[in-house]
Order: C-alpha cells, then structure tokens, then sequence
C-alpha cells in the first residue's frame, strides 16, 4: 500500500473522510473485478491542469472513458495523452507569438 493509501487508512475515520475512503476502496475493487471506469466532467480542465491526473489514469488503466463539456479538453488532455502526435495549428502558435508579452 502506498503512502498516500496508508494516510487514508490511518486517517479518514469518521463522516466524509470515511465515506471518501470507502468510495476510494470500492474503486479500486471495481476495477480489480474488471470493471470499466468513467468520468464525467464540466467546464474547463485547463485551469485546474486536470489532464495532468487523468492523462496518468488513463496510463494506468484506471479510466477508461470520459465524458465533458469540451471546454479547452483539445489543449491539456489530449495533449499530455498523445504529446508526440499532438500538433498546434499555424494559426494557434502564430497569435501566441503576436501576444503582448507580460511586464511582470
């Protein structure tokens, strides 16, 4: 068991944490058992960088689809699943370049 697993178990005992640390177990049962996971999702991931995690779940075989409103889905998720086929269009990296750059 990993640390993180290990700080649940010692730690999440009553109310929410407890039935956070339930759902957490049912999860990883359900997929032991061959379960399929799906995650449903609003709003933009690129702010919170949310691609970042599920990117590394998909790796793993822990989600196996997403659904999501699509908001900059193009520009985090798809990107950190298949960085070396992903391309920016012309367009995209040209007003990146024309932007007014920060003077902080």
């Amino acid at each position: 068991m990993g640390s993180i697993s290990e700080f649940i178990e010692r730690n999440f005992r009553h109310f929410n944490a407890a039935v956070l640390k339930d759902a957490a177990e049912a999860y990883i049962a359900h997929l032991d058992r061959g379960g399929k996971m799906m995650i449903t999702l609003a709003g933009a991931m690129s702010t919170a960088e949310l691609g970042v995690s599920l990117a590394e779940m998909i790796r793993r075989d822990k989600v196996h689809a997403i659904t999501c409103t699509g908001a900059n889905m193009e520009e985090d998720l798809f990107n950190l699943v298949a960085r070396s086929k992903y391309a920016k269009s012309a367009t995209r990296a040209g007003a990146a370049a024309a932007a007014p750059q920060s003077r902080h």
